[in-house]
């Protein structure tokens, strides 16, 4: 973890010139090494053989099937010449029929032929677009765990999420659906340009560059919409980090109640998402106004110079009419596909964005083969002139020449002032990060030089704060093998885990889980206390009696009971290996070979214990820091002890209770989870508007502009039928009404350009609205998500779906989708609603018998779209369902990228994934084949539609029933309608995600939790005395009811006093704190403050009493400045924020950095050390000035010097306030009024400390533990 070097002097920190290669060294790290190859730099470089062929396969089919379409035009302009010869030249009635039978075959074998081609096609891209995601998903997660760690530091947590999540989904939408919509179109383009020329070139060669004119219209509206596409994705994933990053640490967000405070940072932005969102959509909304007034102005175009070309005798109506519908089908056909271009372009983008970061070469790569691999590991290690500066911090020199050396078989001890740079070294050697200046060896080898999988695979590596992974203790255990290990046989693998478990003292509290080795952790392990996650990782670091060992505050978390066990466990393990400790609590180096001392990124003594004590230097002054006021203690004394212990293990495997867990899930969820299993609920239109109703209501005004806008727009084409019919009537006109035939063809062209510009501005004008509209509804969609995530209590995120990842994925994913049915897709849907409805009226009113024919065809087609609707939503949820779990596990690989790296889990971690992503796949391909079919039956419907149009009106024609203008504006105006359709489910993904979202948001803000910061019932307080009384509370966490963790719990604590809390890990101290902040109810009992039930007192006015300093401390992005004021509303002086910093001893440290208070922390403050961070949470929690301090373990990252200036501090900050601090390290609590010794959920003992010593009980014994003289005595009896 990068430590920023903490001086007295600003000297220390000061900006050195950087040669170039160093500037090289950094660089690199920031921006990865240059890439000699674009083999990878698209999406089909993913396409496996069988994908490859079967997009072969489906692109001639799509192609093929497009290219059908304008064999309609022919057909059509055969058709009229026939209706011209029976009108005009009194063709035999009987001739027509047959010519009428005729054509009406062809238009059968059309469809039939359609509609294998269509299923072909959309089966291929379906399923060769998912397995291409897969692929590409696989990539992307592999191309991420292999960068350096400097890369890390500047990737947001919530990136990944949304990545691989929402980005990908739009990728795999623009592979498979739009794709196929997309060839079929440009097919369907080149077919009718080529009839066209094959018709009358002259006239085609005209009508061409009305099509250019489209294709211009469209290349540069894609071009502005793609740029601002992918600056409207940068600020999501911007967003997504910052909301990942509260989830993250949402207790302590609760706490504090910073809820208002951190959605005002994610809506920031929002903010900018929006302002390129709405950018984009009006690139694309203008772009289709164009595309939708173009083709009318090809009819004009069109019929004005065919009517010349027809009087000369160049053209004959046939013709004319063949080539003005071969062109309007191909203008149309690349129309019909620009709603859809909002995907498409967006699947472009989001694809750009992942490929490039795949193709980010890593400077430090874990999966290359390149680098040595020594036979034979000693362990000798040495570091020559070290010097280091963090890429990310390039004006921060945190290692100064820094050289020492580190024996074979022997325990050196790294010590000093938190930001030292003692972590900086454990990073280097295993190489997170380069050295900016000198080198490390190994056994005389430079480690630059050596393979970097194998290297890491030769050390085992604990870090301070436990890592495990959300599966079963057994699985987390074995991952410490390199394989890691699930190749070896069942028994010999327990073997393994359970005797680690033993070293590292975890054996007998996994015993007593009710599904002992099996026993799923959880997210980040929090269904197991802190000190019970660190034994675990201790029993994985050991398993595969590594050559070197690196402990990094190992035994922080530990209770003193466990510590001491442990320690001796570790003491025994590092026997025969080179082991590295970095401590801040001495007490556990005593017998290390060599304790290297280290100050402002150097070097300033080392020696053994006794040699330093003697000196009298650094060290000595802090191992006096940590010394306890204690008395001796004989040996006989020690064997009681000893005896005590003994029966307390016992009582600890044989007593269940005492095993802590964190909370899970309150009843009310779960009961509402039963409810919708009981009774599903189904996604469905009502739920959707309802949703938009309520989150576009400011809004309405230009949504109703824009449905208005989109009925003018839907009754152009039936306009345009009765112009269509009269131009057709017209150039019909026998040679002898030529005259007539110029003079009226002349004033349809001009209604033609009129109803353009109509179009042209309705289109336009409901595209602005909807765009609008459509980007508010996704920010206040993310933003309710966020605000009301944040509302639900803790049970909620104790779930497993509900996991950081989880939710980030579901907050990314959800509104997008919820606005798939806005926008350009919502103005299409209501646009062709229009033209369908005023078809069917003026074919009503202009010939009914054919009217109702042709509008049977209708129910068949929106029919058949229905169908088709229904099974992609259940095959959508099936892939979100999917999807989900895979964003949930990459997620939780990238917040613990550290402990994958150093556990070389890459390739273990990479099959997860593939198995998670693979176990679903075979069920999906029975909806695709269910949905290909449906939707090729709705496109091909349109050939059989025709067919019988064609069919009734020539007998209708022919019995002279019906004139051709009759004839023409009823097939027109209704046909059109019909294959609009048709059209309205090609947005049948976006319809079935949409109402899925709508779901869910809905489930999501109905979601009421039991204890709800929206509410703002409950008893006011006005100021408090702090007086807290628990009485007789009992607590067991709702999803494990059998496990009593608090027993009828009595305590009294008084205004101002200072109250500590110890005991073994699982003993229910930080369960206590959890209460006090009402993170949960009791079960039984209750918590009076100031003599009033604080579940009667309004919840937000209760925790403003108090201030939580946790063990693992919370920063967020940011600048130092904002993480000390986050969440303060009053007006604060410069003055007030200086000394509330020096009180917390961090201000030197501040105002030594080049930036001061605006220095940047990083995500979650990984630019600062574990000290550092502490203070600036303490200095935060001081800022709040409650009447009730909370201290769980808040000295525990502090080196020995900062302890006790901080602990200082406190001391002074608990006076005339109530402090309850839980503690392991027992000499930062001497001051406390009174000590409460807990043991399976109750107060065994209780006294001041030197009351409690006087006991010799059970706290004298802890003490006794603890303390550094007790230590060297065991160890020295062990015969050390």
């Amino acid at each position: 973890m990068p430590d920023i070097t903490e001086s007295h002097s600003s000297s220390s920190l000061s900006i050195v010139d950087q040669d170039e290669s160093v500037k090289k060294i950094l660089q690199r790290q920031l921006n990865g090494l240059p890439t000699g190859s674009t083999k990878d730099s698209t999406v089909l470089a993913y396409a496996q053989p069988l994908d490859v062929a079967l997009i072969a396969l489906s692109t001639l089919s799509a192609f093929i099937a497009g290219a059908l379409n304008p064999l309609l035009t022919v057909i059509y302009g055969l058709l009229v010449g026939s209706f011209k010869r029976h009108a005009y030249d009194m063709e035999d009635s009987s001739r027509l029929s047959s010519s009428v039978s005729k054509f009406t075959l062809y238009y059968v074998y059309l469809g039939i032929a359609e509609f294998i081609l269509i299923y072909v096609a959309t089966v291929g891209f379906y399923y060769s677009g998912e397995r291409i995601t897969r692929n590409l998903r696989q990539a992307y997660l592999k191309a991420i765990i292999r960068q350096n760690i400097g890369f890390f530091d500047t990737l947001g947590p919530g990136e990944v999420t949304t990545r691989i999540s929402g980005d990908m989904n739009v990728v795999q939408e623009g592979i498979s659906s739009k794709i196929s919509i997309f060839l079929t179109a440009i097919a369907t383009f080149l077919s009718a340009i080529i009839i066209s020329f094959l018709k009358n070139w002259k006239l085609a060669l005209i009508l061409l560059s009305t099509s250019i004119l489209l294709g211009g219209a469209e290349f540069v509206g894609a071009a502005f919409a793609l740029n601002y596409s992918r600056e409207n994705s940068a600020s999501l994933a911007k967003g997504a980090s910052a909301a990942e990053e509260t989830f993250s640490s949402i207790q302590h967000v609760s706490a504090f109640g910073i809820q208002a405070a951190m959605a005002k940072r994610y809506q920031i932005h929002l903010n900018t998402a929006e302002k390129w969102g709405v950018k984009m959509r009006l690139s694309v909304s203008i772009m289709i106004g164009a595309v939708n007034a173009l083709p009318y102005l090809t009819y004009a175009l069109a019929f004005w110079q065919g009517s010349r070309y027809i009087v000369s005798g160049e053209s004959t109506a046939s013709a004319v009419v063949t080539i003005v519908l071969a062109t309007i089908i191909g203008a149309f056909a690349v129309g019909r596909v620009a709603p859809s271009g909002e995907a498409f372009i967006s699947s472009i983008s989001h694809a750009g964005t992942i490929l490039k970061a795949i193709s980010r070469k890593s400077p430090l790569d874990p999966f290359s083969t390149e680098g040595r691999q020594l036979p034979k590991v000693q362990g000798n290690i040495e570091l020559h002139n070290i010097n280091l500066t963090y890429p990310s911090r390039q004006h921060v020199q945190v290692l100064n020449t820094v050289s020492m050396k580190f024996p074979a078989n022997k325990t050196t001890a790294l010590v000093g002032a938190s930001g030292c740079g003692k972590s900086s070294i454990i990073g280097l050697i295993e190489r997170f990060y380069e050295p900016t200046g000198g080198y490390i060896t190994l056994d005389g080898h430079e480690i630059s030089d050596l393979n970097l999988n194998w290297l890491r695979q030769q050390i085992s590596y604990v870090v301070q704060e436990p890592v495990l992974f959300n599966w079963s203790i057994f699985e987390n255990i074995l991952l410490g093998f390199p394989d890691p290990g699930w190749s070896r046989p069942e028994h010999e693998m327990q073997e393994l885990v359970y005797s680690a478990a033993k070293i590292a003292n975890a054996h007998d509290f996994i015993m007593a889980l009710p599904h002992g080795y099996q026993t799923e952790v959880g997210t980040k392990g929090l269904q197991l206390s802190g000190g019970q996650r660190q034994r675990i990782c201790i029993a994985r670091a050991i398993i595969t009696n590594p050559k070197i060992l690196l402990l990094d505050e190992a035994t922080s978390a530990l209770d003193v009971k466990s510590e001491r066990a442990v320690q001796q466990a570790l003491e025994a393990a590092a026997q025969n290996r080179t082991t590295i400790v970095v401590v801040h609590r001495l007490s556990t180096i005593r017998n290390a070979d060599n304790i290297i001392v280290m100050s402002n990124g150097s070097v300033v003594e080392q020696g053994r214990h006794d040699e330093l004590m003697r000196r009298g230097g650094m060290y000595s002054t802090l191992v006096e820091a940590q010394q306890m006021d204690i008395p001796p203690q004989h040996p006989v004394e020690e064997a009681e002890e000893k005896h005590v212990l003994e029966k307390e293990r016992t009582r600890e495997i044989v007593t269940k209770a005492s095993i802590e867990v964190n909370p899970c899930p309150d009843g009310s969820l779960h009961d509402r989870h039963q409810h919708n299993t009981q009774e599903e609920q189904r996604p469905t239109f009502k739920t959707y508007f309802q949703i938009v109703v309520q989150l576009n209501r400011e809004e309405a005004p230009v949504i109703f502009t824009g449905v208005f806008l989109c009925f003018i727009a839907g009754c152009v084409i039936p306009v345009q039928s009765v112009f269509f019919a009269e131009s057709i009537n017209v150039v019909s006109l026998p040679p002898s009404q030529y005259t007539q035939l110029r003079n009226e063809i002349n004033f349809w062209c001009l209604m033609f350009l009129m109803i353009a510009i109509v179009n042209c501005i309705a289109w336009v004008g409901q595209g602005t609205c909807f765009s609008y509209s459509t980007e508010r509804l996704s920010h206040k969609g993310r933003y309710q998500m966020f605000r009301s995530i944040l509302r639900q209590d803790q049970a909620f995120f104790d779930q497993k779906e509900h996991s950081p990842g989880g939710l980030s994925s579901f907050l990314s994913t959800a509104p997008t989708e919820l606005a798939g049915l806005s926008g350009a897709v919502i103005g299409a849907c209501l646009t062709f609603i229009a033209t369908i409805a005023g078809g069917f009226i003026l074919s009503l009113a202009v010939g009914w018998k054919l009217a109702l024919v042709c509008a049977a065809t209708i129910p068949i087609m929106t029919g058949s779209g229905y169908i088709r609707l229904r099974v992609l939503s259940l095959f959508d949820g099936q892939m979100r369902a999917t999807h989900q779990e895979g964003a949930i596990y990459a997620s939780e690989v990238i917040t613990v990228i550290r402990s994958v790296a150093s556990l070389t889990l890459e390739s273990h971690v990479l099959d997860e994934y593939s198995r998670i992503l693979a176990q679903r796949a075979a069920k999906n391909m029975r909806f695709i084949l269910i949905t290909s079919t449906l939707y090729a039956a709705s496109q091909s419907f349109t050939f059989f539609c025709m067919a019988l149009a064609f069919w009734y009106g020539g007998t209708l024609l022919a019995d002279s029933k019906y004139s051709m203008l009759q004839f023409f504006i009823c097939f027109v105006s209704l046909i059109s309608g019909a294959q609009i359709a048709g059209a309205i489910f090609n947005f049948a993904p976006d319809m079935s995600k949409a109402l899925h979202a709508g779901q869910r948001v809905k489930e999501l803000f109905e979601l009421k939790p039991r204890i709800d910061t929206w509410d703002n019932s409950g008893q006011r307080i006005n100021g408090s005395t702090g007086q807290i009384d628990i009485v007789d509370v009992s607590f067991r966490y709702p999803n494990r009811p059998e496990r009593l963790v608090l027993d009828r719990l009595n305590l009294s604590i008084g205004r101002g006093q200072y109250v500590a809390l110890v005991g073994s890990s699982g003993s229910g101290k930080s369960t206590v704190i959890r209460l006090l902040e009402r993170f949960f109810e009791p079960t039984e009992g209750k918590i009076l403050v100031d003599g009033k039930d604080i579940s009667q007192l309004n919840i937000n006015d209760y925790r403003s009493l108090m201030s939580l300093v946790s063990q693992e401390p919370t920063l967020y992005e940011g600048s130092i400045r904002d993480n000390i004021l986050l969440g303060t509303e009053r007006e604060l002086g410069e003055d007030e924020l200086v000394q509330v910093c020096k009180k917390a001893n961090i201000y030197e440290f501040i105002s030594s950095l080049p930036d001061g208070f605006a220095t940047l922390v990083g995500t979650g403050g990984t630019m600062l050390s574990g000290g550092q961070r502490q203070r600036l949470s303490i200095a935060r929690a001081l800022l709040r000035n409650t009447q009730i301090l909370l201290l769980d373990e808040a000295t525990s990252a502090l080196d020995s010097e900062s302890e006790k200036v901080v602990q200082d501090a406190l001391d002074n900050a608990t006076k005339e306030r109530t402090t309850i601090a839980i503690a392991h390290r027992l000499s930062t609590i001497q001051n406390a009024d009174f000590i409460c010794v807990l043991d399976h959920g109750r107060v065994v003992e209780k006294g001041t400390y030197a009351q409690l010593l006087a006991k010799r009980g059970l706290f004298h014994n802890l003490v006794h533990m603890q303390s550094l003289g007790a230590v060297g005595s065991v160890e020295l009896d062990n015969g050390k």
